[in-house]
């Protein structure tokens, strides 16, 4: 059975970085709500429930040391990723004396702020259970990054089970260049060609046991859809 969609809190005054993270989250499961200062997000933090935050330092008016001293006073624990451009050895050291559990610096990739999302809430939520996502003949493992098909192992790169995961996750659904592209790449903006390259790859792989249900839609994106030729 599914896991039930962790909440996050994005704290992040670039709002560039802001919709990108928020939009990629989104397409990753989650349920993602931002703040652009630290001042946002304390009263968030008081209003409702989230499963882990991504904290920027450089805030304005109360930035993301003050938030966690903020925590701290009201005896308020989530787990925190700081993401931020600080790369000095005392910044870092200054987050974690604060309560924050991890720290990722800018510029950065959004399949490794994911990853270290999935740790730091696995380790919250204690032994819970891997989210698998299920359709038309395959079954993904999230948590082993394991694929089957018709219940054989299917061996794919870390970029094909990136966007088999968006397809799985919008099963039928038009998915676009745009979302694909930032599932895959952190500034969105890879060759014209990589995203067409990558398809392929997943579509050679799929197709080499007997499935063929990734459809292109021309102009507009792909749909994940039941192979017609499944045994």
């Amino acid at each position: 059975m599914a896991a039930a969609p962790a909440r996050i809190l994005i704290v992040e005054n670039d709002l560039t970085i802001a919709e990108n993270l928020y939009a990629f989250l989104e397409l990753k499961g989650f349920l993602p709500d931002a703040a652009y200062g630290g001042h946002a997000a304390v009263a968030l933090l008081g209003d409702q429930h989230f499963d882990a935050m991504v904290l920027d330092i450089g805030l304005p008016g109360m930035d993301g040391y003050a938030v966690l001293q903020a925590l701290q006073r009201r005896k308020q624990t989530i787990p925190v990723l700081m993401l931020t451009a600080r790369s000095q050895l005392e910044d870092k050291l200054a987050a974690f004396s604060l309560g924050a559990q991890d720290y990722l610096v800018k510029p950065f990739a959004l399949e490794e702020l994911e990853a270290r999302l999935r740790v730091l809430l696995g380790r919250a939520r204690g032994a819970s259970k891997d989210e698998t996502l299920e359709f038309a003949g395959i079954e993904y493992d999230i948590g082993s990054a394991s694929v089957t098909l018709y219940g054989q192992p299917l061996h794919l790169t870390h970029k094909s089970r990136a966007i088999l995961e968006v397809f799985m996750r919008h099963p039928a659904e038009l998915v676009s260049r745009r979302t694909l592209e930032l599932a895959l790449w952190a500034d969105g903006s890879p060759s014209p060609e990589a995203l067409r390259s990558q398809i392929h790859l997943l579509r050679k792989a799929l197709l080499q046991r007997n499935f063929d249900g990734i459809q292109t839609v021309p102009g507009l994106g792909w749909k994940l859809v039941a192979s017609a030729r499944q045994p």
